[in-house]
């Protein structure tokens, strides 16, 4: 018989894990009546791999496609930020024509079908909405309603959870015994200026290469554009400047130029970009998260920019 003093253990395993968003997330939620426990992850990036162990002391499993599925334990939630590259405005949109990963949700079936968890987790970019006037998004809702899963989902952006970053993605949580209810999120917006070491001096040369443009009639976040001096070209992604009196824009693994990943800011009449501490808390980590196992910390910054925001995910699982 269970001892009614000892808090109620709740399992999950945290698919296509990255940095661990999820965990950190369940970890936070956990309290002296219920406990998160993760009894497995996996990532194919052995880097991820490595800087997950460093943090949670689990050495997730590599490429999804070779566990053994009857041989997983046995699980209440099945969690999974699954690859967005076949669904992102930034990617080719091939939805399932992506063949290495895009079936990958139907590796996620597979599990289900065989573990039968009674709660899901999935976290997409929001193009998954869109993408082939909607025929995929109905795919994979199908996919989940025939399996006996009621099916909620919404699209949140992270700026009224608590971060001081916009973004937005595609939220679905999915139920055997009842139906989610998305709760709105109306947290006063949080500045980038709020997470910003003051102790770092290195800035942008910008002065030599490019010329500052001004974003007239805009009153959001950017306010500079850089352009090329020889070539007039700029404008791009990592060639737009933020302001840090408002929350930032989506964290990118693969944009370029001086402001890659990060974007820049204006700060005391300078531009630098962000450094990975900060990053980390644009994305709702702690300050003290390790990643001493990467031979280029500098990588942290295409990992955050494939990761989730803790802070949805705190939200979310709350309602769980």
């Amino acid at each position: 018989m269970n001892d009614p003093d000892e808090p109620k253990e709740v399992t999950y395993v945290d698919l296509f894990c990255g940095l661990g968003a999820f965990h950190t997330a369940f970890n936070r939620n956990s309290t002296d009546q219920i406990t998160y426990k993760c009894v497995l992850a996996c990532d194919i990036d052995k880097g991820a791999r490595d800087v997950y162990q460093e943090n949670y002391n689990i050495q997730p499993h590599g490429d999804i496609t070779t566990i053994n599925i009857p041989e997983m334990p046995d699980f209440d939630i099945l969690c999974a930020g699954f690859p967005c590259q076949p669904f992102s405005i930034a990617g080719k949109k091939e939805g399932f024509n992506n063949k290495p990963k895009g079936n990958l949700f139907y590796t996620i079936l597979n599990i289900i079908d065989i573990k039968q968890p009674s709660t899901l987790i999935l976290e997409n970019v929001k193009n998954l909405l869109t993408i082939h006037n909607g025929h995929t998004f109905q795919i994979i809702t199908n996919q989940l309603e025939t399996r006996g899963y009621t099916v909620s989902y919404k699209v949140i952006d992270s700026r009224y959870y608590g971060s001081p970053q916009s973004r937005k993605r595609i939220y679905i949580v999915c139920h055997k015994h009842t139906i989610y209810e998305f709760k709105d999120s109306k947290k006063t917006i949080v500045p980038v200026s709020s997470i910003l070491d003051p102790s770092v001096v290195s800035y942008l040369d910008y002065e030599t290469k490019y010329r500052l443009e001004k974003c007239s009639g805009t009153t959001g976040m950017m306010i500079y554009k850089l352009y090329n001096k020889v070539t007039g070209k700029g404008g791009r992604q990592g060639e737009r400047v933020y302001s840090i009196d408002t929350c930032g824009p989506t964290v990118c693994a693969s944009s370029g130029g001086p402001g890659a990943k990060t974007g820049l800011y204006l700060i005391d009449n300078k531009i630098r970009t962000l450094t990975v501490k900060e990053t980390l808390q644009m994305f709702g980590f702690d300050v003290d998260y390790k990643y001493s196992t990467l031979s280029n910390p500098k990588k942290m910054l295409f990992y955050l920019g494939n990761s989730i925001v803790v802070n949805v995910l705190e939200e979310i699982i709350k309602n769980v």
